[in-house]
């Protein structure tokens, strides 16, 4: 075939080599947007792979702090309990103390014991 030839047959057949040349482009053009499609799905999987990660960072670092928040309020809770304890057993031994002073003061010298009530809690004494 000589060029002339195919020329001929192109300029006869300009129709259908147009419609077989736009059916090639837009199946070249159909791949290259279902290649974009998929990278740009494959980078979005990748980030939320990310995210996810980056979520679950947070989150064991968040149980930690609440962990070592709770361990501190523990600790806090329990030296408090001491503490009450303690300052309960002093009041109680204080009391106790007063109380046998009070006893003796009682069987010694009631004069002054009342005096010192009175004093005290500004009553006054009635006989």
């Amino acid at each position: 075939m000589t060029w002339a030839k195919v020329l001929q047959f192109c300029l006869k057949n300009w129709k259908e080599i147009l419609v077989v040349v736009s059916l090639l482009a837009v199946s070249v053009k159909t791949r290259m947007d279902y290649r974009a499609l998929n990278k740009a799905y494959e980078i979005s999987q990748e980030e939320t792979k990310e995210r996810i990660e980056a979520l679950q960072y947070i989150h064991s670092e968040e149980l930690a702090r609440r962990d070592y928040a709770i361990e501190q309020y523990k600790d806090s809770l329990k030296e408090l309990r001491e503490t009450f304890e303690k300052s309960q057993r002093e009041l109680e031994e204080e009391r106790q103390k007063k109380t046998k002073q009070f006893e003796e003061q009682f069987s010694q010298d009631k004069e002054q014991l009342a005096n010192e009530i009175i004093s005290t809690f500004n009553f006054e004494y009635v006989e």
